[in-house]
C-alpha cells in the first residue's frame, strides 16, 4: 500500500540560469513547483506577456492542424500508435517555418471564406432571377413613358388569369414571366388613362410588387452570367485546396511545434511560481523521496552554483499524493484516481482492492471465451497501439479482467455460450450455489475493507480504535452468520452479544463524554446493521449479471443455430451473427462489469475505512498529444 512520501525542493540559483532550471526540471518530470511565499515588494513583477503570446500561437498552431488534418497522406488511427519524437525536438526554439506555414492557411483559409461568402451572394442572386427568366429585355429598360406606366410583381396564379381576361381588349399589355408554387410572376405595362383603376385591380388580386435585377444585361444573360462566376470560384476553391494539400507535408513539424509551445507554456507557468530579485530566482516543490537522490546528483553537475535543500513536510503542509505499486497492481491505481485519492496519511487501497476488482469482473462477465480472447488481444493491442499511461492502465485491467473471466467461465462452464462438460457451479440450473458463493465473497471484501481500516488504525498507534471500530464489526457479523447453523448457535450468539455491546459503549466515545448521549450513539451504530444487510445484497448483482452474460450468449447461439440449418447462404449469415453477436455481447457486459466493479468498490469497500482529499502530483514535465518522447 503506497502512497510514496514526498519532500519539499528549495532550489536559490542565478536569474540568467532560471529558463534552464525549469528546462532542466521538465525533462527530470519529478517535480511539482509551488508558489513561492514571498512580500511581492521584494521580488520583479510577473511578464505576463510571453506566456499569453505563447498561447495564443499554440492556439494558432492547433487550428491550422485541425484544416490540414483532412489532407494528411498518414492518416491517425486508434490501432496506430502516435510518432516518436526526441526530447532536444520539443524544446527547439526557431518556429518561424512552421508560422510561416500557419499563416499561409490562415491566409488561404480567409479567402476560402471570402469566396464561399461570394458563392452565397451568388446563390441569393441566382435565386432573384428565377422568376424573370423570361424577360426578354433589360431590367433597366422597363421604364414608364409619357402614356405608359409598367408595373412588375407577384401574385396568385389563378388571380392573375383572371386579370388577364378582365382586361381583354384594354390598354393594358400583361405578361406572364413564370409560375413557382402557384405564384405568378408578371410584368404589365399600362397607359395612364387606366392606371388607378388598374391599381386598384391589382390590390384586389393580392399583388405584390417586385422587381427583376437592375442591369443592363437580360435576366438570362444575368444568370449565365453568375454561373460563368461561379464556375470560377469552383476553380478557385479547387486551387486553393490544392495548396492547402500540399501545406499538409509539413503537419508533423505543426504538431511538433504546438508540443514545443505546450512545454514552453509549462515552463512559463511554472516560472511564475517562482520568487525573482535583480540577479536571483527561488523555486519551491514537491519532489517524491525516491526521485531525490537522482535529481541532486544531476544538479550538482548541470548548476554547481545552486543552493538546494530538501526537507519533510511540514505539520501544515499538504504534499500532492502519487500512488506507487508493483506491475501488477499498478494498473488498478486508475479506479482508485477515478474516485478520489487518498488523505496524505492515510493508506493506499489500491493493492486490497485489485483481487477483488478482477474477482468481480470476472465473475460478472462470466464467459470463458469471452476472457480468453480478452487475455490473448489486449497484450497485442497494448503492443501495436502503444497507448498513452492513462489508456494503458485501462487495457491492463481489463486484461486481468480476462484472466478471471477465464476462470470464472470455468467454473460456470461457459464458452462463447456453450457448455461442453460438467461445471462446478451452474448459476442456470442450481442458482442459490452461486447467490451464496456471492454474497460469501461480498463478506469478505466487506472484511478486507475493515481490516485495511484497522491497519490505518495501527499504522496511527491507535490500536483501540482498531478494536472498537473494526474488529467488533466483523465479530459482529460473524456471530450473526454463525446462529445460522445449529452446530456454531451458541458461539455465535456469544460472539454477536459481546461485540454488540462493545459497539454500544464504545461508538460514541469522539463524540461526548456524557455517557447517555454516547449510548445514544452506540444505538445508532448498532442500526447500521442494516447497512450491511444491503452493502451485502449489492453483491447480488455479481449473480445477475454473469447469468445475463450467459443467457444471452445461449440465445446467439440457437440463432445461430437457426440460420446454419437453412443451407450455405444461412450458414453463411449464421458466422457472422455467431462473430458480431458475440463480440457485442462481450463488449456490453464488460463495460457493465468494469462499471459495477468500480460501484463495489466506490460505494461498499471504500465506505468502510476510505478517507478522500489527496492532491494529485502533478509535476512540471512533458505533456504531449501528438507525439511520443522517445526515451
Amino acid at each position: 500500500m503506497a502512497i510514496v512520501d514526498m519532500q519539499r525542493l528549495e532550489v536559490l540559483t542565478m536569474k540568467r540560469d532560471h529558463t534552464r532550471l525549469l528546462q532542466f526540471l521538465q525533462r527530470a518530470g519529478c517535480v511539482q513547483l509551488i508558489p513561492v511565499q514571498a512580500d511581492e515588494s521584494q521580488f520583479g513583477a510577473i511578464d505576463h506577456e510571453q506566456k499569453y503570446l505563447a498561447e495564443d500561437t499554440q492556439n494558432r498552431i492547433k487550428w491550422a492542424i485541425g484544416r490540414l488534418s483532412k489532407y494528411d497522406t498518414e492518416k491517425q488511427s486508434m490501432f496506430k500508435p502516435l510518432p516518436l519524437a526526441p526530447r532536444e525536438a520539443l524544446e527547439e526554439e526557431n518556429l518561424d517555418d512552421v508560422l510561416q506555414v500557419v499563416s499561409q492557411v490562415e491566409d488561404l483559409m480567409r479567402k476560402s471564406g471570402e469566396k464561399r461568402g461570394h458563392e452565397t451572394r451568388l446563390d441569393q442572386l441566382e435565386s432573384q432571377l428565377t422568376p424573370w427568366l423570361n424577360l426578354e429585355i433589360p431590367a433597366d429598360e422597363l421604364t414608364a413613358t409619357q402614356t405608359t406606366r409598367v408595373y412588375s410583381g407577384s401574385m396568385p396564379s389563378r388571380k392573375l388569369n383572371e386579370l388577364i381576361q378582365a382586361w381583354e381588349g384594354r390598354p393594358v399589355n400583361i405578361l406572364p414571366l413564370s409560375n413557382i408554387s402557384a405564384t405568378a410572376y408578371f410584368v404589365a405595362v399600362v397607359h395612364k388613362s387606366v392606371v388607378e383603376e388598374f391599381l386598384q385591380a391589382l390590390r384586389a388580386a393580392g399583388y405584390t410588387p417586385a422587381a427583376p435585377q437592375t442591369g443592363s444585361l437580360t435576366p438570362r444573360a444575368q444568370l449565365e452570367k453568375i454561373q460563368r462566376e461561379k464556375d470560377a470560384l469552383v476553380d478557385e476553391e479547387k486551387a486553393i485546396e490544392e495548396q492547402l494539400r500540399a501545406l499538409a507535408v509539413h503537419l508533423p513539424h505543426m504538431r511538433l511545434a504546438f508540443e514545443n509551445l505546450g512545454a514552453k507554456k509549462a515552463r512559463l507557468q511554472a516560472q511564475e511560481a517562482m520568487a525573482h530579485t535583480g540577479s536571483v530566482s527561488m523555486l519551491q516543490g514537491w519532489i517524491p523521496k525516491p526521485s531525490v537522490e537522482p535529481l541532486l546528483d544531476a544538479m550538482r553537475r548541470e548548476f554547481p552554483n545552486a543552493q538546494v535543500m530538501v526537507s519533510d513536510p511540514k505539520e501544515e503542509d499538504d504534499p500532492p499524493v502519487l500512488l506507487h505499486n508493483n506491475p501488477v497492481v499498478r494498473p488498478y491505481e486508475a479506479v482508485v484516481e477515478g474516485f478520489a485519492l487518498p488523505k496524505n496519511g492515510t493508506l493506499d487501497p489500491t493493492p486490497a482492492m485489485m483481487p477483488f476488482f478482477a474477482c468481480f469482473f470476472g465473475m460478472m462477465v462470466s464467459d470463458a471465451g469471452y476472457g480468453l480472447m480478452m487475455a490473448l488481444l489486449i497484450p497485442i493491442l497494448v503492443k501495436v497501439m502503444k497507448p498513452s499511461p492513462g489508456a494503458r492502465k485501462i487495457f491492463w485491467i481489463l486484461c486481468g479482467g480476462g484472466v478471471a473471466t477465464l476462470f470464472w467461465g470455468a467454473m460456470y462452464n461457459t464458452w462463447f455460450g456453450f457448455s461442453p462438460w460438467p461445471s462446478v457451479f451452474d448459476p442456470v440450473n442450481n442458482s442459490l450455489p452461486v447467490m451464496g458463493l456471492c454474497i460469501g465473497l461480498g463478506a469478505l471484501h466487506l472484511f478486507a475493507g475493515l481490516m485495511v481500516g484497522a491497519v490505518q488504525n495501527f499504522k496511527n498507534k491507535d490500536p483501540l480504535s482498531a478494536v472498537f471500530d473494526q474488529f467488533s464489526w466483523i465479530v459482529l457479523i460473524v456471530g450473526l452468520g454463525l446462529l445460522l447453523l445449529p452446530q456454531t448457535k451458541e458461539i455465535g450468539q456469544w460472539m454477536a452479544i459481546g461485540a454488540a455491546a462493545l459497539i454500544l459503549v464504545t461508538a460514541g466515545r469522539e463524540k461526548s463524554n456524557n455517557p447517555f448521549k454516547r449510548l445514544i450513539s452506540g444505538f445508532g451504530a448498532l442500526y447500521g446493521i442494516t447497512g450491511w444487510i444491503s452493502d451485502l445484497l449489492s453483491y447480488m448483482r455479481l449473480f445477475g449479471m454473469g447469468l445475463a452474460t450467459g443467457v444471452i450468449g445461449m440465445v446467439i447461439n440457437q440463432l445461430v443455430g437457426m440460420l446454419t440449418g437453412s443451407g450455405i447462404i444461412g450458414m453463411v449469415i449464421g458466422a457472422v451473427v455467431f462473430v458480431g453477436a458475440h463480440l457485442f455481447n462481450a463488449a456490453i457486459n464488460m463495460l457493465g462489469a468494469y462499471v459495477h466493479s468500480c460501484r463495489l468498490q466506490y460505494i461498499e469497500f471504500f465506505g468502510k475505512f476510505y478517507e478522500e482529499g489527496g492532491k494529485p502530483f502533478r509535476p512540471l514535465r512533458f505533456a504531449p498529444r501528438y507525439v511520443r518522447i522517445h526515451e
